[in-house]
C-alpha cells in the first residue's frame, strides 16, 4: 500500500470517528502492522486480550467450543442467545429488539452436559451429512429404506419414500442431456462421470466415500459401488447394513452446501452449510424424472418449482408450507389468504454457521432460532402413516446442534492487518447517520451508534468487552435488529410477501392454527405495527464466503453492498467452471468456485460478465425477461410481476419451462444469468452506506475478511 493511500486513509479515519462519539479505548489508533495472512488470534494491540482488535470465532456454537477436549460429565455454559430478551441491551451501540424464545418441543432433549452435547451432535451429523450409513435422512422420507419403483406398480406404497431413482436410471442420466446447438450429445458413458454430475448439479463430490454402484455392479459385493455421489445424493441403506441401489436426496444440501476449490490443491472441497448458491436441484429432478420415470420428481421439477435461477429460490415460501404442511385440514385448500397472499419470489439460503449467533430464524424474522422443527421440513416424511411429526421431534434438535455447530471457512488469502484493524475501528464506531455525512436514507427508529455493529453485531473483544456495547460480552457475534424496510431499501417482495399473509388487524393467517412447523409460534416479523415491511440484520461471520450477497443474492460482491451507485450490475453472469477438454460445448458446467481463478479478493466476491438484453440472448431471454429496445421499457416479466404480488402460487409455475423436461442444456445456462428486472430480483437499497468513503470501503472489506 503507497504512503499517499495511508495517509488519505488515516485523514478519512478520523474524521470518521470524530463524526460517530466512539469510546476512548475505540478511538484509539491501531498499531501499524506489516501484511500478513489471516492470523485472527493474534493481540496486535500490545494490551490486555480484551482490547485485540481482530479475533473471530468465526460462528459456530459456544457449546461446541467449550466441550472441545473437555470430559463428558462438564457442565454446559448458558447460551449466550437466552440473554438477548426484552430491553438486555437498551441504550447500547448495538440494538437487540427481537428476543430470544425456547421453543418446549425441545425441552426433553436439552443436553445438560458435554456427553449429551456429543450424543446429540452426533445424530444431528447423520442427519445432515450422513452418506450411506444406516438411517440418514433424505427428502420427504424421514429416514425411511423402503421405497417407490414407478417403472414396478407393486413397489408403491403408504410407507416408503417417493422420492428415490434408482442406480440404473441414475448411471443413464447422461444419456437425457442434450448438449448445444453446435455440439453433439455424448456418445457413451463419460469417464469423468460422477466430476460432471457434480458440476450440471451443483453439488460438490465429498472427500469421503459416498457410493453408488456402476453399471453391472451389486453393491452388497462392492461396499456400495464404485461411484462417488455428490454430497446432495445419498444411497439408501437398510438397517442391516445392506446396500438398497436407491438413491435418495440430501434436499437441503442443494440450497446451502457449497463448494470452495483451488486449482493447486486438485480437489473440490465441499463446505457444509455455506458457500452456497451453487445448487439446481430444478435441472436435477428433471434429469431424474426423464431417466427414472418418477412423476413425483416431474412434478416438483416440472409443473412447480421454486428455484428458478440456479442457486437461488423460494427456500422458505409460506404458501406453500401451509398446503403441503396443514395437518391433514382440507380448510388449508380452500384458504383465500394463503392463494390471494404476495408470492414470495426469489432468495438465497442463509448459512448455518451464523446460526449459533441468531436469535430468530430466515431473512425476515419468521421464526423463533430454537424452532427447529420447521429445519425438518424437506425430510419430512410425508408417505408414512405413523406419526412423522413424531420423527420430526427426534430428528430436527439434534439437527439444529450439529447445524449451529458449525464454523466459516477462514479467508484464504494474506489479510493486511494494519487495513483490517482499522475497518474494525470504523465497522464498530461509524455514524452512518452523522449530522455531517447527511445520509439520504432516513435513519433508523433505534439508532444504537449507527455503525454497521448496531445491525450486524460485535465481533472484536475490544468492543464485546466494551459496555457502551454490549451489556455482557458474551453477546460478542449476535445479531438481532429487526430493520424497517424503509431504511434497509433492498428489494422488498420478500418482506412484503409475509406481511400480505397477515390480516387487515395484524392477526396471523388461521393457517397457523394447523401447521405442526408453527406449533412454538412465529418470529417478530407478526408483530410489526401496520403489518409494517422489516427484514433482520444477519452476523457476518464468512462473509467473504457469502457472496452473492442481499437476501436474493442479486450484488456479486460486497464492494457493491457498500458502494450502492457502483458494482451492482444490472443483468450479470457468473462464471463457470471450465470444461474439461474436449467436452466444451457439450456438458453443462456449474459455477466456478475455485478461489484463485473466479473469487475477486479486493471487491470480496465472485467475478462476473456483465450482460445486456441483446449480447445475452438466448440466455438473457429478450421480451420475456428483459426488453432489448430499452431497459426501461417493461418486459413480460414486469406484467407478471404486478399478477404475483396478488396470486402467490403463479409464480411457481415456469412459463418458460413448463413443457421441458428434461431442460435441454441451453436453459440450464439461462438458469446461470442474474436478471435484475425480474420479480423479486432487484439490486436496491442497504444505500445508507453510500456516505462512506473508498478508503473506508476497502477497511471494512479487509476486516470482514478476518470473520
Amino acid at each position: 500500500m503507497g504512503r499517499e493511500y495511508q495517509w488519505l486513509l488515516s485523514i478519512s479515519l478520523v474524521l470518521s470517528l470524530a463524526a460517530c462519539g466512539g469510546g476512548s479505548s475505540s478511538a484509539a489508533n491501531p498499531a501499524s502492522a506489516p501484511e500478513s495472512g489471516n492470523n485472527t488470534e493474534t493481540d496486535t494491540s500490545n494490551n490486555s486480550g480484551e482490547q485485540v482488535l481482530l479475533r473471530s470465532s468465526r460462528g459456530g456454537h459456544v457449546w461446541a467450543e467449550f466441550c472441545d477436549g473437555k470430559p463428558d460429565n462438564s457442565p454446559l455454559p448458558q447460551d449466550p442467545r437466552e440473554l438477548i430478551q426484552d430491553g438486555a441491551n437498551t441504550g447500547k451501540a448495538v440494538v437487540f429488539n427481537v428476543d430470544w424464545q425456547s421453543c418446549f418441543i425441545n425441552d426433553s432433549l436439552r443436553p445438560q452436559n458435554c456427553g449429551d452435547y456429543r450424543t446429540l451432535h452426533a445424530k444431528g451429523a447423520l442427519i445432515g451429512r450422513g452418506q450411506g450409513q444406516p438411517e440418514t435422512a433424505h427428502m420427504f422420507s424421514g429416514q425411511t429404506t423402503e421405497y417407490a419403483n414407478f417403472t414396478d406398480p407393486t413397489s408403491i406404497s403408504g410407507s416408503g419414500s417417493l422420492f428415490t431413482i434408482t442406480a440404473d436410471a441414475y448411471n443413464n442420466l447422461w444419456q437425457t442431456w442434450t448438449g448445444y446447438i453446435a455440439a453433439p450429445q455424448l456418445p457413451a458413458r463419460p469417464a469423468n462421470y460422477d466430476y460432471l454430475i457434480s458440476q450440471r448439479y451443483g453439488s460438490a463430490l465429498p472427500l469421503e466415500r459416498n457410493p453408488y454402484p456402476l453399471p453391472g455392479e451389486d453393491p452388497n459385493q462392492t461396499n456400495g459401488g464404485s461411484g462417488q455421489l455428490p454430497v446432495a445424493l445419498t444411497q439408501l441403506r437398510e438397517a442391516d447394513g445392506n446396500w438398497t441401489g436407491q438413491i435418495g436426496v440430501k434436499l437441503c444440501s442443494f440450497c446451502h452446501d457449497g463448494q470452495l476449490s483451488t486449482a493447486s490443491a486438485g480437489q473440490q472441497a465441499p463446505v457444509f452449510g455455506g458457500a452456497g448458491t451453487i445448487g439446481d436441484f430444478t435441472v436435477a429432478f428433471r434429469d431424474f424424472a426423464a431417466a427414472g420415470l418418477s412423476p413425483t420428481f416431474g412434478i416438483l421439477g416440472g409443473p412447480l418449482t421454486i428455484a428458478p435461477n440456479r442457486g437461488t429460490g423460494a427456500i422458505d415460501q409460506f404458501q406453500i408450507g401451509f398446503l403441503v404442511f396443514n395437518g391433514g385440514n382440507p380448510e388449508e385448500f380452500t384458504n383465500d389468504k394463503i392463494l390471494f397472499s404476495q408470492a414470495i419470489g426469489n432468495i438465497k439460503s442463509p448459512p448455518w454457521w451464523n446460526m449459533g449467533h441468531r436469535v430468530q430464524k430466515f431473512h425476515g424474522a419468521v421464526l423463533p432460532m430454537d424452532s427447529s422443527r420447521i429445519d425438518m421440513a424437506a425430510y419430512y416424511p410425508l408417505a408414512i402413516n405413523d406419526d412423522p411429526v413424531a420423527w420430526v421431534d427426534e430428528a430436527s434438535y439434534p439437527f439444529q446442534i450439529w447445524a449451529e455447530s458449525l464454523k466459516a471457512p477462514a479467508y484464504p488469502g494474506p489479510v493486511n492487518q494494519s487495513l483490517a484493524e482499522q475497518g474494525a475501528i470504523l465497522f464498530h464506531n461509524k455514524n452512518l447517520w452523522a449530522a455531517s455525512l447527511n445520509n439520504p436514507v432516513p435513519q433508523p427508529g433505534e439508532l444504537g451508534n449507527g455503525s454497521c455493529a448496531s445491525c450486524h453485531g460485535v465481533y472484536s473483544p475490544r468492543y464485546a468487552n466494551d459496555p457502551s456495547f454490549l451489556a455482557d460480552p458474551r453477546m460478542a457475534g449476535i445479531a438481532a435488529n429487526l430493520v424497517s424496510m424503509d431504511v434497509i431499501r433492498t428489494d422488498s417482495v420478500y418482506a412484503d410477501a409475509q406481511q400480505s399473509l397477515r390480516n387487515a388487524d395484524g392477526s396471523p393467517n388461521v393457517g397457523i392454527e394447523y401447521n405442526p412447523f408453527l406449533e412454538c409460534g412465529i418470529g417478530d416479523f407478526g408483530d410489526t405495527p401496520n403489518n409494517e415491511s422489516v427484514m433482520l440484520a444477519p452476523p457476518l461471520f464468512g462473509t467473504w464466503a457469502s457472496a452473492p450477497y442481499f437476501h436474493n443474492a442479486s450484488v456479486p460482491n460486497l464492494w457493491g453492498v457498500l458502494d450502492p451507485n457502483n458494482e451492482r450490475p444490472n443483468i450479470w453472469l457468473r462464471q463457470s467452471t471450465p470444461a474439461p477438454e474436449g467436452m466444451e460445448g457439450r456438458v453443462v458446467m456449474g459455477f466456478d468456485t475455485d478461489i484463485n481463478r473466479a473469487y475477486d479478493h479486493e471487491k470480496m466476491g465472485w467475478k462476473y460478465t456483465e450482460l445486456d438484453c441483446v449480447s445475452g440472448f438466448p440466455a438473457t431471454q429478450p421480451l420475456l425477461n428483459c426488453n432489448p429496445i430499452d431497459p426501461a421499457l417493461p418486459s413480460l416479466q414486469d406484467v407478471l410481476g404486478a399478477i404475483y404480488t396478488e396470486v402467490a402460487l403463479l409464480w411457481n409455475l415456469p412459463i418458460d419451462e413448463l413443457a421441458s423436461i428434461p431442460l435441454v442444456d441451453q436453459q440450464i445456462e439461462a438458469r446461470k444469468v442474474y436478471n435484475t428486472n425480474i420479480y423479486s430480483q432487484g439490486n436496491q437499497g442497504h444505500d445508507f452506506t453510500v456516505v462512506l468513503t473508498d478508503a473506508e470501503r476497502r477497511a471494512i472489506i479487509e476486516y470482514l475478511k478476518t470473520l
